[in-house]
């Protein structure tokens, strides 16, 4: 038995020989606008509620989405300073990240996805929408959505958060909860500070989120978030030889929204600005040498609405209208106008959910593009589904990849943008105790935009379309709960495979060097009400050579008002890259949480 298969099956073998049983909630899945329960939807949808967020050991959102199959994050230092998501083999401009529903995709470059990322202290859940399902949000959901539904009520009180880690790291964070009959407000405030694990890796990173309604019926909801970060950026984005790059960047939301319901139909409309900064400095104590200022700006209207027709089926649709526009240096000023509109409705026949729908979205600088799909379900038991999915997706370049000019990488204005047509068949199985989730999927990439060697070995990267790629893979999720005692244990396992096919060789940059296999796995352990720990390991592989195997911990006691969390990260101190860069070895953090 060779190594890769020996390394899985041991953790896999733990997993499957400890079962039990303990109830299950129903989750209303929000992210595909129709708002169905997760047992009736007929989509490719993870949701990851509050409960697990708190018990998994990871303190930021880059870190817990390392934990979902298909899901590959590419750190670029520490405590999710920068990092890129990508989903099922796609690259990092493929995935959109949502708000609330409320699109924050930013059009300078996917690499500032996750500069919006909010804290975990304020996330209800996250709904990952995957594959051609992520249509209906138009630009950027190439292969998938990725959507953050905040904190909107909960125990009045403020809730004090400080901790103290490895390389001088220390956070400071705030949360406060205050509500009345008609208005209730969520307000967070934190800072993350350290000197860094290597040469040039400190950070400062600020985070200021706040969610308000009025009203009696507190249906008025306003939203902001402001996520600052400075750090030193050693070998980031493929410049392994610059050891003195440095960075700021700022992401901004601020997002009013409403909702008027009638006995048929919920009209929900709302009017968002969303701000990006990015200031880059190649060598960070001589800024003069190279230096890029990037400023981008969107401010839009959306309207989503839902039918309820007495035959019980239910129809979704919505508009989008913004404006985006961008000041740089180094890519020019530009400016575009996006209308975007969806359709989608979804009627029962016999045991099926099936629901057909399309994406019409327009850029006034580019082109029309129109892209149907089809969502169906099968319901083969109240514990048994069958989904199928087949559609298609899109996204245009962004401004960097037509303008770009660096030291080692060059835009290319003469890009074409990349579509794909992608399927995906699943089964889910679900009881109190037991869930269980298989999914196949193909995607047939055109004009796929990544940056590839002008000449092999010149360091001299050019952004291109990749011709054709065929992309399949395949998932395994899978979770056990049970109880010792009184006391409520988990068992998690998931997998994903990815396997690109290309018509072309090619030396890709980002594209073409996914995770071959990924296996996570989650053991929550209850020792008592006030004693818990968490266990987690990773193993992973790619196409390109290395693999590596990760383990985490965490030990958390409770007492009263007072929780005390203790972290344990890389606890066998491997060895390995992400994007070309090392990662920290063991290091850990110390936490105390006190509820006011």
């Amino acid at each position: 038995m060779n190594r890769f298969y020996f390394s899985a099956l041991v953790p896999i073998v733990v997993v499957f020989s400890s079962l039990a049983q303990t109830p299950l909630d129903e989750v209303v899945v929000s992210s595909p606008r129709l708002n169905v329960l997760f047992s009736d939807d007929s989509k490719s949808v993870t949701v990851i509620t509050a409960e697990q967020i708190d018990d998994t050991p990871v303190s930021n959102l880059v870190d817990l989405l390392r934990f979902q199959s298909g899901i590959d994050i590419r750190r670029q230092g520490i405590e999710g300073t920068q990092a890129d998501v990508y989903l099922r083999g796609g690259t990092f401009d493929q995935v959109l990240l949502l708000i609330d529903g409320i699109r924050v995709d930013d059009p300078q470059t996917g690499h500032h996805t996750l500069n919006s990322a909010l804290p975990l202290d304020v996330i209800e859940r996250i709904e990952i929408v995957k594959g051609p399902a992520a249509r209906i949000y138009g630009q950027n959901a190439l292969t998938g959505a990725i959507n953050i539904v905040t904190k909107k009520e909960g125990k009045k009180g403020t809730n004090l958060n400080v901790g103290q880690g490895s390389f001088h790291t220390t956070h400071l964070g705030v949360t406060a909860q205050d509500y009345s009959d008609n208005q209730q407000h969520v307000v967070h405030f934190s800072r993350l500070g350290s000197e860094g694990y290597r040469h040039n890796t400190d950070l400062d990173n600020l985070h200021f989120f706040t969610h308000s309604a009025f009203g009696a019926s507190k249906n008025l909801k306003l939203l902001t978030m402001f996520n600052d970060r400075k750090f030193g950026a050693n070998g980031f984005y493929g410049y392994a030889s610059y050891e003195d790059q440095y960075e700021e960047t700022q992401s901004s939301l601020v997002a009013l929204t409403t909702s008027f319901v009638s006995e048929k139909a919920v009209w929900t409309p709302r009017v968002f600005w969303k701000r990006g900064q990015d200031e880059y400095i190649l060598i960070r104590n001589n800024p003069s040498a190279y230096r890029n200022m990037h400023i981008n700006n969107k401010i839009g209207f959306s309207l989503d609405t839902k039918l309820t027709h007495s035959n019980g089926n239910l129809s979704g649709l919505g508009v989008e209208l913004s404006s985006v526009s961008l000041q740089s240096n180094n890519l020019g000023t530009h400016s575009r106008t996006l209308a975007h509109f969806f359709f989608e409705h979804r009627f029962k026949l016999y045991n099926f959910n099936i629901t057909p729908g399309f994406a019409l979205s327009h850029f006034s600088d580019i082109d029309t593009f129109f892209y149907p799909g089809l969502d169906v379900g099968f319901k083969l038991s109240d514990k048994a589904k069958l989904v199928f999915n087949t559609g298609y997706t899109y996204r245009v370049p962004t401004y960097t990849d037509l303008y770009y000019n660096g030291p080692t990488a060059l835009g290319n204005a003469d890009l074409k943008p990349e579509k794909a047509l992608s399927h995906e068949l699943s089964f889910s199985y679900n009881t109190p105790s037991w869930e269980l989730e298989v999914a196949l999927f193909q995607r047939n990439s055109e004009n796929l935009i990544d940056y590839v060697e002008v000449t092999v070995g010149d360091s001299q990267w050019l952004a291109s379309n990749i011709h054709d790629v065929i992309t399949r893979g395949g998932e395994l999720n899978s979770s056990y709960k049970y109880t010792i005692g009184k006391q409520l244990q988990t068992l998690v396992i998931s997998y994903g495979y990815i396997h690109d096919n290309y018509t072309k060789t090619v030396n890709s940059r980002y594209a073409l060097n996914s995770l071959k296999h990924n296996i996570n796995l989650l053991f929550l352990n209850r020792l008592s009400p006030k004693w818990s720990t968490s266990f987690s390991y990773r193993y992973a592989t790619r196409p390109l050579g290395g693999h590596f195997k990760v383990l985490n911990a965490q030990l958390e006691y409770v007492m009263d008002k007072f929780t005390i969390e203790i972290q344990g990260r890389n606890l066998f101190d491997a060895s390995y890259y992400e994007n070309l860069i090392p990662m920290p070895g063991a290091h850990g953090m110390l936490s105390l949480r006190y509820a006011f």
